[in-house]
């Protein structure tokens, strides 16, 4: 039976989701602990802490938002409705991240950080984690759904581009002042705001499907630990995030303090998102028929090579050579980052042959608190080792900085993706297993349609 093929405006609207909670969750990675240690003017250790702490706090949410997602039953759907519900309170909590309120208290300054930081986390969470739950609703095409991850993706990406190529420029336009740094933040706030009317709006549920409401939370929890595949796929995307968000946190340090050309940052961000960007489309060529976790794999093995040549770059090298790294980079990082979120709805699936119930809230839920814990994790890390070794902003730091600085923007995330190419490589949900499960599924619901037209 001929797969048909979603409308590309549902993709285009649907990829827009991830672009909102990019722009945030980037601007929170890749700004914001400069923000903390250079315009708040905090220690560097505890700018680190704010978003482990915000993000832990929030740990709960994310499950809690998976399993009331799957349990929902109003009229509008499980999944949709909370796309407008969490929609204001996600820009407004953004907003108010980047004011910097005048507290003399050191303790009530970092309580209030943390605070702000943990309603984004929640009011992000309730939009993110029905949205992410509604990829296997629109589709049951393994294909499809790499395509659908595609448009995400791209999306995505283009959100990291628009932080690293507007945030500070604007910043700097409006005068580089506290202030600046809150109207700024403003504007971003509703930028985020505005993609989830067209979201609700072009997306669909699928009326028969079960959601499951007698589990206990620890039943419920257990889950996706017994799912071995799932358990796989969590651990690999995982070690991924970590290597992009690692570096992310790192780089405006890097790039002033290692190569000490600030002005490289930019440039070299635009090469790495437009080549991520570029190389989307053929990585969904070349998927097609073949295993995710394979296209996974190879994109990792060129992902590696770039770490180990960032490792390598010298303050006096020209700049030309640092895009070509940061293309390569980028490249490799597209289907890195894409596979993964098509691969969880393939999960679904199969925890439906199982149990009987669509539970796409639960797995969604792991995935979205993985993205946003390792993040706060990787930045918490770093800056207690850049803490321990006596860095400090804005002047000339010692050779033992410089050089862990430069390890743990590129040695170690290349490290970690090593270690989720060996996950991913015993990962055996692919294109044909998923395809029998997909004709199962067809055969079931048509008997329990049958079933109950005749009752």
């Amino acid at each position: 039976m001929r797969e048909s093929r979603l409308p590309f405006h549902l993709k285009l609207i649907y990829g827009l989701g991830d672009h909102s909670v990019n722009v945030a969750l980037v601007a929170l990675t890749m700004i914001f602990p400069f923000y903390l240690t250079d315009i708040v003017e905090m220690r560097i250790g505890l700018a680190g802490l704010v978003p482990l702490i915000g993000r832990s706090i929030d740990a709960l949410s994310d499950v809690f938002m998976g399993r009331l997602s799957d349990r929902t039953r109003w009229k509008a759907g499980r999944r949709r409705p909370y796309l407008l519900i969490g929609a204001l309170p996600f820009a407004l909590s953004f907003a108010a991240i980047w004011l910097v309120p005048d507290i003399e208290s050191t303790a009530l300054e970092f309580a209030y950080y943390v605070g702000i930081y943990v309603m984004i986390s929640i009011s992000m969470t309730v939009v993110a984690v029905p949205y992410h739950a509604l990829l296997p609703e629109l589709t049951d095409s393994y294909d499809e759904r790499t395509s659908l991850a595609t448009f995400r993706s791209v999306s995505s990406l283009f959100g990291t581009l628009l932080i690293a190529l507007c945030f500070r420029p604007l910043v700097s336009f409006f005068g580089d002042e506290r202030s600046a740094w809150a109207l700024v933040g403003g504007i971003f706030a509703l930028w985020i705001a505005w993609p989830w009317l067209p979201i609700w709006w072009v997306t669909y549920e699928k009326p028969s499907r079960r959601s499951e409401d007698e589990l206990s939370l620890r039943a419920y929890l257990s889950v996706f630990m017994e799912n071995k595949s799932f358990r796989l796929l969590l651990a690999f995307f995982a070690l991924g995030r970590l290597a992009i968000d690692l570096p992310l946190a790192l780089f405006l340090h890097y790039f002033t303090y290692v190569i000490g050309r600030p002005d490289y940052f930019a440039p070299v961000m635009v090469s790495f998102l437009l080549a991520a960007i570029f190389a989307m489309p053929l990585w969904l060529r070349f998927a097609r028929g073949r295993d995710k976790s394979t296209i996974y794999t190879y994109a990792c093995a060129g992902w590696v090579i770039t770490f180990v040549g960032l490792f390598l770059l010298q303050p006096g090298w020209p700049l030309w050579i640092m895009l070509v790294v940061g293309a390569l980079s980028g490249a490799g990082y597209s289907a890195a980052d894409m596979m993964p979120w098509s691969m969880v709805a393939d999960i679904a699936d199969e925890d439906e042959t199982r149990s009987g119930e669509r539970r796409e809230g639960l797995y969604v839920s792991a995935f979205t608190f993985v993205r946003k814990l390792t993040g706060a994790l990787g930045v918490a890390l770093a800056f207690a080792v850049l803490d321990r070794v006596g860095f400090e902003p804005g002047v000339e730091n010692s050779d033992t900085v410089l050089w862990a600085i430069r390890g743990l923007t590129a040695i170690v995330p290349a490290l970690f993706i090593v270690i989720s190419v060996i996950f991913a490589r015993h990962y055996t949900l692919g294109h044909e297993r998923h395809k029998q499960i997909i004709e199962e599924l067809r055969r079931r619901r048509a008997a329990r349609a049958t079933s109950e037209a005749s009752v």
